[in-house]
């Protein structure tokens, strides 16, 4: 079977390197950057997302490429701290969570795609069916022939904008910037959050060095355009303001080689997860996008990617619909209550104003932070 993938990002490459494996489908993977470069910020991957290597016979790989997160803290804006969750005795029925950097995610996984499979600079705009099949065109004229097609091409997908138009999209109202500190900012198996009024800070070690999140209103975000130092300077000055204790850090604000990399604060749902009579599926942010509040957005993206190419490793031409509807109905409504963990726990995370602050923090000396993503871990129990 001919399987055509748009998007080589971590669901596209797993989609393609999963079914590699069996030997008995041709992946064709198109990736609109001319090449992967460094994709610049960290993942905590989840178990739900981590096992997935454990099927690509990476796992020894992710591990060395890795840390083990075993605690993650919350401190108040005025340093005090609200809740501090064990992450080892939370998952240790799973798996351990990683923190590991998406260059190296995605370089790993590239690894699994057949030579001559991965083709970069080549943007997909539009498919349609043809001779029982589906074809795949390019915005540089080329087309791509094949028995199915998957569409892995991010949060901002042009396929999923060629059937449904632009996707209404949840929008937090802030923006979140993200760099490398080095190494040693945060304790080596913490995961650092600092909650305050118009600020939220996150410190997450990775092997290279320390994820740094900055979220902000987008009223007070810097301008994009600006040197990196401008950037940063303006963050710090933004975050002094209301966390003080924090930014006060010098290590944090140390750049580096680094560039500060604009996550705007928004995630998006497609309305199908599947069109041209299902011989078309929408993975990963593509479908179901996510915030990166709860952590989660890769690792259903890789766990939703691997279920795909599990349906459809044991499906033929003449029965590849039937896999890709099953996959559907598995995967979505999983998917969607972790989607929603992550937007619940957005509104806790950033607040504007000093009195929510004040709410929350009172909630959260009593209210544990896990029952905000209690569909998070349940869903590792539940068979995609």
């Amino acid at each position: 079977m001919r399987v055509i993938i748009a998007g080589g990002g971590m669901a596209g490459l797993t989609v393609a390197g999963l079914l590699a494996r069996t030997g008995a489908h041709e992946v064709t993977v198109l990736e609109h950057a001319s090449n992967f470069g460094d994709a610049g910020y960290g993942i905590g991957l989840y178990p739900l997302g981590g096992a997935v290597f454990n099927a690509l016979g990476k796992a020894d790989e992710l591990m060395s490429r890795s840390v083990v997160l075993s605690k993650y803290i919350v401190y108040g804006p005025n340093g005090a701290e609200l809740q501090s969750v064990d992450l080892s005795e939370l998952l240790k029925a799973y798996g351990p969570m990683l923190g590991v950097s998406r260059s190296d995610l995605i370089d790993i996984l590239s690894s699994c795609v057949p030579e001559g499979s991965l083709h970069f600079g080549v943007h997909a705009e539009s498919a349609e069916l043809s001779g029982g099949g589906v074809v795949v065109r390019a915005a540089d004229g080329s087309s791509y022939s094949g028995d199915v097609a998957v569409a892995a091409d991010g949060m901002n997908s042009a396929l999923r904008k060629s059937f449904f138009g632009e996707v209404k999209r949840h929008d937090t109202g802030f923006d979140a910037w993200m760099w490398w500190a080095p190494v040693g900012t945060v304790a080596g198996d913490t995961a650092a959050e600092h909650w305050g009024p118009s600020s939220f800070v996150g410190l997450y070690p990775m092997r290279q060095g320390t994820n740094v999140a900055v979220g902000v209103p987008k009223a007070l975000s810097p301008d994009p355009a600006g040197t990196p130092a401008a950037i940063v300077d303006a963050l710090k000055a933004i975050v002094a303001e209301h966390n003080p204790g924090v930014a006060a850090t010098p290590e944090l604000w140390e750049l580096g080689d680094s560039r500060p990399f604009l996550w705007p604060m928004q995630d998006v749902r497609s309305p199908q997860l599947t069109a041209l009579d299902d011989r078309l599926a929408f993975v990963g942010d593509s479908g179901i996008g996510f915030l990166p509040t709860a952590g989660v957005g890769a690792s259903n993206a890789l766990r939703s990617a691997a279920a795909l190419a599990y349906d459809l490793s044991l499906a033929d031409a003449a029965s590849v619909q039937l896999a890709v509807r099953r996959w559907r109905d598995r995967v979505r409504t999983l998917v969607e209550k972790n989607q929603e963990d992550s937007r619940q726990l957005a509104k806790v995370m950033m607040v504007k104003h000093q009195s929510a602050s004040r709410v929350i923090n009172a909630v959260m000396q009593h209210m544990p932070v896990t029952m905000m993503t209690k569909s998070i871990v349940k869903s590792m129990d539940v068979p995609f």
